[in-house]
């Protein structure tokens, strides 16, 4: 069975909805990062967050503005604060990587701190965008990540499979 987790599936169908339905359910501890997006005049503003079952989420920074079809992303964000963010995680018994995607591709030291964590011993639970590009290809070609699509069918039942998975961490 695969070490890390990573949820994918169409936009706004879920996916980090189960996540932290899961957690609320199981009380498993966790920390890693969370993306959040929000509307702001006009555009879409995109945050990197450190999240922590204990604290919620805290140190919000502005990674990435979507003004379709442009998007301006700030790399360095991902370098320095989403770097620190995830290279800090593994303290708890799950690292949540929400979300990676194809904003990530500009930002080396960011992408390789993912691996490193993926390669660590602490298992991971995430969401990966469903697009292409070379980081999170290699991520769905690891032998120790399995991906689990997110439908409307099925998203009130993925918290249950993710305890069923989790159960043992």
């Amino acid at each position: 069975m695969a070490r890390h987790i990573f949820l994918t599936g169409e936009i706004q169908v879920g996916k980090s909805t189960a996540i932290r339905r899961f957690l609320g359910n199981t009380g498993v501890a966790a920390d890693g990062f969370v993306s959040r997006i929000v509307p702001a005049r006009g555009r879409r503003e995109l945050y990197l967050a450190r999240f922590d079952t204990e604290r919620g989420e805290t140190g919000k920074r502005l990674a990435a503005v979507i003004e379709y079809p442009r998007k301006r992303v700030f790399g360095e964000v991902f370098d320095t604060h989403g770097t620190e963010i995830v290279a800090s995680s593994g303290k708890r018994r799950l690292i949540i990587l929400d979300e990676l995607g194809v904003l990530e591709e500009c930002s080396p030291i960011f992408k390789a701190a993912v691996i490193r964590q993926l390669d660590g011993a602490i298992p991971a639970l995430g969401v990966l965008k469903k697009a292409d590009g070379a980081f999170l290809d290699s991520i769905r070609a690891r032998p120790d990540v399995e991906l689990v699509t997110v439908t409307a069918e099925n998203r009130d039942e993925i918290p249950e499979l993710l305890y069923r998975r989790f159960a043992a961490v």
